[in-house]
């Protein structure tokens, strides 16, 4: 069974994280986060991370076998496929590369069951990861289709287009747009930064 808030909130911690070593360092760059899991992963998870999301990816794909037709299950297996993903990245960036691909094509078993804006989302994210670009972008631009201030589809496509599209001035529109809908939320000094960065380039 899912349970929104406690996925929400993970996602945010996951986003700081990666958003902080991002503009620490330069080249890779992170996405805002919503997937389940039972601690936050960052790119520089350790072992014990990777091997607790490798450990629930193989529970859920046994437990699917028996139940395939569960929803609920299949999204919780995308949320472990992206979350062992990202505990991939750095270490087996090709195993990683297969994990948020594999993630993509449970999201896409839901939302032919259900729209999930938060689901759409992390597909579009995941199929950033996995070098799915125009299936990431047709995402983020559904997902604003559907809310145009769903804040997670404005942070991420704003790093979308940020980092792969190199259009300095969507992405801080995306960001600017979710900044003002919640000026000291959370991600605002994130936020903030990104659209400062962006300003420079």
């Amino acid at each position: 069974m899912n349970d929104t808030k406690k996925t929400q909130k993970l996602k945010t911690v996951i986003i700081v994280v990666l958003l902080a070593a991002c503009l620490i360092g330069a080249g890779a760059y992170g996405f805002f986060s919503n997937n389940s899991s039972s601690t936050p992963l960052s790119s520089t998870s350790s072992n014990s991370d990777y091997t607790n999301a490798r450990n629930r990816v193989d529970t859920l794909t046994q437990q699917l076998k028996s139940s395939p037709n569960d929803i609920g299950l299949q999204q919780d297996l995308g949320d472990a496929y992206y979350d062992l993903g990202t505990a991939a990245r750095n270490n087996a960036p090709n195993e990683a590369k297969e994990d948020y691909s594999q993630a993509v094509k449970n999201y896409q078993v839901v939302l032919k069951n259900k729209q999930d804006l938060n689901v759409i989302t992390d597909m579009a994210t995941a199929a950033y990861y996995s070098q799915q670009f125009d299936l990431a972008e047709q995402s983020y631009q559904k997902a604003l289709s559907i809310n145009p201030n769903f804040t997670p589809a404005l942070n991420n496509y704003g790093v979308f287009l940020y980092e792969y599209k190199k259009d300095n001035a969507s992405a801080i529109r995306m960001w600017q747009t979710a900044l003002n809908q919640d000026p000291n939320g959370p991600n605002s000094a994130q936020l903030k930064s990104l659209i400062k960065q962006a300003q420079n380039r």
